[in-house]
């Protein structure tokens, strides 16, 4: 992670002022009150309305569309004639609520400040967009100011000692396009508007602590630096049938670290609320959806896939399904999950990507720099099937396996056992096992 961390200015809650509620249900006082949402002076009308009405969802107060077949609250973002939607500050959901977007369109337009970052020179990166900077890597760039949360939106955590999976949960975002960058660099052209100068890097939607999620049918356009859909600490969670569309590549980090769809655990610097315990995150589905490039930026790194390994034995994301998905010219691996134990990628299309699958397992090692390793992680039950995939090498030079599986061997060894690779459709490139990589008995694997 860089130096400085993509979230660390997160520490002190979920959002300004979304600290004070207790729980999903609270009497309509209270939502009066002390509402999950930051009130933020300048947004538009129909903006405050919104986080009006997803502060009395959160307080178990039902609006006009009423609750759905799960108990949650629907609020309706999208309708006939509604304008875009422009946050000023993150929009917080809170528990057993619905934001339906459907027909709505959503931009960041969050205060900056001018932060310094330092250059990745130990990993391959594209050639453009170029970035000046001193000798040493070192270069200034926005970044989301104050105590606001980089993330267009975020669910509700009660406080800084929450933790595991216990903020209120059984949320779902469906719909709506989400577009992080495009208030700030509309009117820019060339290499301002491939490195999206003016724009904070950012997240979209970010789940943390909590359980029971759906983001469904959103779309999602050019991201910078960092994902789409973050699930942090989240414990039964599925993210399906959506859109994914421009990347602007992090200079900070290897495109190891380029995931549309994130699976990650707070640790210190990357907790955006509640405690940084090292929570998994477990039975995800990840269903149907598309990653490739925009009409201004390339495609993303990865579509789906986790790179935070935990501080201690034990914490290793379980029980995820990567099924049916597409992604074109993916920067890196377009599926590329580790530290993950029992997890089926299966059926899924990567054309013309750096690299198809890759799984690999993940040391336990501590958040210092340099990380000092502290207990094997091994993972066990590994199904890649069915996939197609098609290998090229992207503008890095970058140029990976089809399939591999890796076990990490920094410190400790953290085998990868009960393995089936079975069934894939490959071109461009082949199969490639790591050494303390087990397979399933009476299988034989894909060479």
């Amino acid at each position: 992670m860089a130096k400085v961390s993509r979230r660390g200015l997160l520490r002190g809650g979920a959002a300004a002022g979304a600290a004070t509620v207790l729980g999903s249900v609270a009497s309509p006082a209270r939502a009066d009150a002390a509402g999950v949402n930051p009130s933020v002076a300048g947004e538009a009308a129909h903006v405050r309305a919104l986080r009006r009405a997803l502060d009395d969802a959160a307080a178990g107060i039902a609006g006009p569309h009423g609750v759905d077949g799960k108990g949650r609250i629907i609020v309706k973002a999208g309708y006939e004639g509604v304008p875009t939607y422009t946050l000023l500050d993150t929009l917080v959901i809170g528990g057993n609520t619905v934001l339906d977007a459907s027909g709505a369109r959503f931009v960041a337009k969050f205060g900056t400040t001018t932060r310094a970052y330092t250059l990745d020179r130990k990993n391959q990166h594209s050639p453009t967009p170029v970035y000046e900077a001193d000798a040493q890597g070192a270069f200034t760039a926005p970044a989301v100011s104050g105590a606001k949360a980089a993330t267009m939106l975020i669910n509700h955590v009660p406080g800084p000692a929450t933790k595991g999976y216990a903020a209120p949960g059984n949320i779902m975002v469906k719909g709506g396009e989400w577009d992080p960058v495009s208030a700030w660099v509309w009117q820019d052209s060339g290499p301002a508007r491939a490195r999206a100068d003016k724009a904070p890097p950012m997240n979209v939607l970010t789940f943390v602590h909590t359980q029971d999620v759906e983001v469904a049918d959103v779309t999602v356009w050019n991201v910078k630096w960092w994902h789409a859909v973050e699930l942090n600490a989240v414990r039964r969670g599925v993210v399906r049938d959506c859109f994914f569309k421009g990347w602007v590549e992090d200079p900070t980090q290897g495109l190891w670290h380029g995931e549309a769809i994130q699976l990650d655990l707070p640790l210190s610097g990357n907790t955006w609320a509640g405690a940084s315990d090292g929570t998994p995150t477990v039975d995800v589905r990840v269903l149907r959806n598309y990653a490739g490039a925009s009409g201004s930026q390339p495609s993303w790194a990865k579509l789906v896939g986790s790179h935070t390994g935990g501080e201690k034995a034990g914490q290793v994301h379980a029980r995820v399904l990567i099924e049916g998905n597409v992604v074109d010219g993916a920067k890196w691996d377009a599926v590329g999950v580790m530290n993950t134990t029992a997890v089926t990628v299966r059926g899924n299309t990567v054309n013309d990507s750096c690299g198809g699958v890759y799984v690999s397992s993940l040391t336990a090692r501590t958040t210092d720099r340099p990380p000092v390793p502290v207990a094997p992680n091994p993972v066990s039950g590994v199904d890649i099937v069915d996939n197609r995939v098609t290998v090229a090498a992207g503008a890095s030079g970058a140029r990976r396996d089809a399939v591999r599986v890796n076990a990490d061997t920094a410190g400790f060894v953290s085998p990868v056992s009960d393995v089936a690779v079975t069934g894939n459709t490959v071109g461009g490139a082949g199969f490639s096992y790591g050494p303390h990589v087990t397979f399933r008995p009476g299988t034989t694997p894909q060479r």
